[in-house]
């Protein structure tokens, strides 16, 4: 399983990836406010804003990051891994 940097949605715990190909429509940067935005998936939508410091290291299924979100079953967040 891949590391990869993300953003949690503390709406629906989904995981949504930087991708380094720009795959992924759910996260932008949003020039007039300098900062992300991440757009989650319906039927969440929730809205958050935040800077490249709050990304944090998941371990993820590849599938996860070919899509560029992974669900609550699809990673771990490596602090508990470095915690087992």
């Amino acid at each position: 399983m891949p590391i990869c940097m993300g953003i949690l949605c503390e709406e629906c715990r989904r995981v949504h990836f930087i991708s380094p190909s720009r795959k992924s429509g759910y996260v932008l940067y949003d020039r007039g406010r300098r900062k992300f935005r991440l757009t989650c998936l319906s039927p969440c939508g929730r809205v958050t804003y935040f800077h490249g410091g709050m990304l944090k290291p998941y371990l993820v299924s590849a599938g996860g990051l070919e899509r560029g979100y992974a669900d609550v079953a699809e990673y771990r967040p490596m602090a508990e891994i470095e915690q087992s």
